[in-house]
């Protein structure tokens, strides 16, 4: 259904519905339908355009109005809580200078996982369990660490170049995009 020649103004129109009445990056239906059904309903030509005003992922950025939100001043490590294994873990240190993903052997025993789900190494071993953040749901590679530590997992480069996250201490918070949208997990301060 064409909307009528009064409603066609050429700054309001929708990629979608081709048709005039609102803007593409305003339009409900395309940001509840999935993004790969409208690739193939609309074929390549517009596909690139309609990726970057669907997606946005082009560009993660961090404002002083979220910097505001946190308890300042802070030096605060960047901790968080997510679903790991079906559990709530909290106290997940999110560090992008560790080059591996850490589970502390307490954590993993809280987490009643199997023994002989781990391979063994020179740590006491390697395991492969899923981490859900907002809707991302990844198997992630950790090492199994027998020592102390307040925290009781640590999120390396892997998890966070997996994700295509951009952490942030100074914001307290992580951002990353999904199929729609730019997700955010916002901090733990407390537990920093």
């Amino acid at each position: 259904m064409k909307a009528p020649d009064s409603f066609q103004s050429p700054n309001r129109w929708c990629d979608f519905h081709d048709d005039h009445g609102h803007k593409t990056e305003d339009c409900i239906a395309l940001k509840m339908e999935d993004y790969q059904q409208h690739i193939r309903r609309l074929g390549s030509k517009r596909s690139g355009r309609l990726k970057h005003l669907l997606l946005r992922t082009d560009e993660i950025s961090f404002t002083a109005k979220e910097q505001n939100k946190v308890l300042a001043p802070h030096h605060d490590s960047l901790v968080k809580s997510l679903t790991v294994a079906n559990c709530l873990v909290k106290r997940i240190l999110v560090d992008n200078g560790i080059s591996t993903n850490i589970i502390f052997q307490t954590a993993y025993q809280d987490l009643g996982l199997e023994e002989d789900a781990l391979t063994r190494k020179q740590t006491t071993g390697e395991v492969i369990v899923s981490v859900y953040a907002e809707e991302i749901n990844m198997s992630t590679k950790f090492l199994i660490v027998e020592c102390k530590s307040s925290y009781n997992m640590i999120l390396g480069r892997p998890w966070i170049h997996d994700m295509g996250a951009v952490p942030s201490t100074l914001h307290q918070m992580v951002k990353f995009p999904t199929s729609l949208w730019i997700k955010e997990i916002k901090r733990d301060q407390e537990n920093s």
